[in-house]
């Protein structure tokens, strides 16, 4: 979303009360994330995700195998599947960190 010309339900301009409501009527099962790098803007947006599409099912979060990431640092790597596992218990979808 951060690349685009126009806001969208995770747009920081948007009010909280606003957010995400074009995004619940929405039957999306699955989303692919690639390019992940674990940065605060990057889990803000997953939960957001998560907490926006009821039908979500499964959610695949690539990482490139190449790119320096936070999680190269154990500590960052550690906080990420904790909320990763969190989200997962928290909601039906099924949220996997994968290497691509």
């Amino acid at each position: 979303h951060h690349v685009t010309d126009k806001c969208g339900d995770a747009c920081p301009c948007i009010s909280r009360e606003d957010k995400g409501r074009s995004l619940t009527s929405c039957p999306v099962k699955m989303i692919e994330i690639q390019g992940f790098r674990a940065t605060m803007k990057e889990m803000i947006m997953i939960k957001h995700f998560l907490d926006c599409f009821p039908c979500l099912k499964l959610m695949s979060v690539y990482v490139e195998e190449n790119d320096p990431t936070q999680l190269g640092n154990p500590e960052v790597l550690k906080l990420v599947l904790e909320m990763l596992e969190l989200c997962k218990k928290l909601s039906s979808c099924d949220v996997q960190l994968l290497v691509s």
